[in-house]
């Protein structure tokens, strides 16, 4: 399904100047390598099936409640703000944003599966086609960028930052939500059942140190991280067996396979339980800006 990256005004009602985005950006995985010491293989993009990979996101991924309430606290929205959420996969937080502060929200991917769950989730989102390093509106736009769990998939991160800073407003906020190397070691679910996964994320997830360095770069100050958390609870490993999380395609089929009869097993016992925590790495635009 060909699907041409949309111009002129958005659902929101809000005319903005766009480019030509293009129809990829955040990485596939033609290759993912660690640095030089490390032993990592070479992924390709074959071994996932981004549709499937939507239809899966669409049914498993829920907002964290702790970022959700963390943007709508911190990012002070409100009827006329206006807000980017970079990697807005099926859509879900931009969607959320809008119907609990009225805002004029849009959403960055390019996935053309992914946009076609959000479209058809909600009509009051300007759903835009194209990449993280490319953000194809005017200068002086939007009132916050977000991304949550997503930074890890951008190639061109300072580029990512340089656009960030250039279409904030001054005073604009943006928040990168994402994992630190603390958060990927404690995470009971994924890292517990499938310790595989940890050399992955450490691999592919920058430092958080990283972000602030690259946020300071673009000329962001104020630049701070809030952790947030939120207790869950799993009945069912569907989304494991759907591999619902990206990490769960860089394993080897033996190791998901050995990660997910141990969680089965557990659940037959009882519900498993832990806490989701991210990191929330925020930085803002001066009101003096060159």
């Amino acid at each position: 399904m060909d699907e041409k990256p949309p111009t002129g005004a958005n659902a929101s009602g809000c005319a903005l100047c766009l480019h030509s985005p293009a129809a990829c950006g955040i990485v596939t995985w033609s290759k993912l390598e660690r640095a030089t010491s490390c032993r990592y293989r070479v992924i390709q993009a074959s071994n996932i099936d981004y549709e499937q990979t939507a239809r899966d996101y669409a049914a498993h991924r829920r907002i964290h409640r702790g970022v959700f309430q963390v943007l709508c606290d911190r990012g002070r929205l409100g009827p006329g703000s206006i807000v980017l959420e970079v990697g807005c996969g099926t859509g879900n937080y931009a969607r959320a944003l809008v119907q609990r502060t009225g805002c004029h929200a849009h959403g960055l991917d390019p996935s053309v599966a992914m946009l076609t769950h959000a479209r058809a989730s909600s009509e009051s989102v300007g759903w835009l086609w194209g990449r993280a390093e490319q953000i194809g509106f005017a200068d002086d736009t939007f009132d916050l960028i977000f991304s949550v769990d997503v930074i890890h998939h951008v190639t061109d991160k300072a580029a990512l930052y340089a656009g960030v800073a250039r279409t904030l407003k001054p005073g604009g906020q943006v928040c990168t939500v994402t994992d630190s190397a603390d958060i990927i070691r404690r995470r009971e679910a994924l890292s517990g059942y499938f310790p595989e996964t940890v050399e992955w994320e450490f691999a592919r997830y920058p430092r958080v140190a990283q972000l602030e360095a690259w946020m300071t770069s673009a000329g962001l100050a104020g630049v701070d991280v809030v952790v947030v958390e939120e207790p869950y609870e799993i009945t069912s490993a569907q989304r494991f067996r759907d591999k619902a999380y990206s990490s769960l395609h860089l394993i080897s089929e033996k190791a998901w396979r050995a990660g997910l009869q141990r969680l089965e097993r557990d659940l037959a016992c009882g519900p498993v339980h832990g806490v989701s925590r991210y990191a929330c790495v925020w930085g803002r635009k001066p009101q003096a800006w060159p």
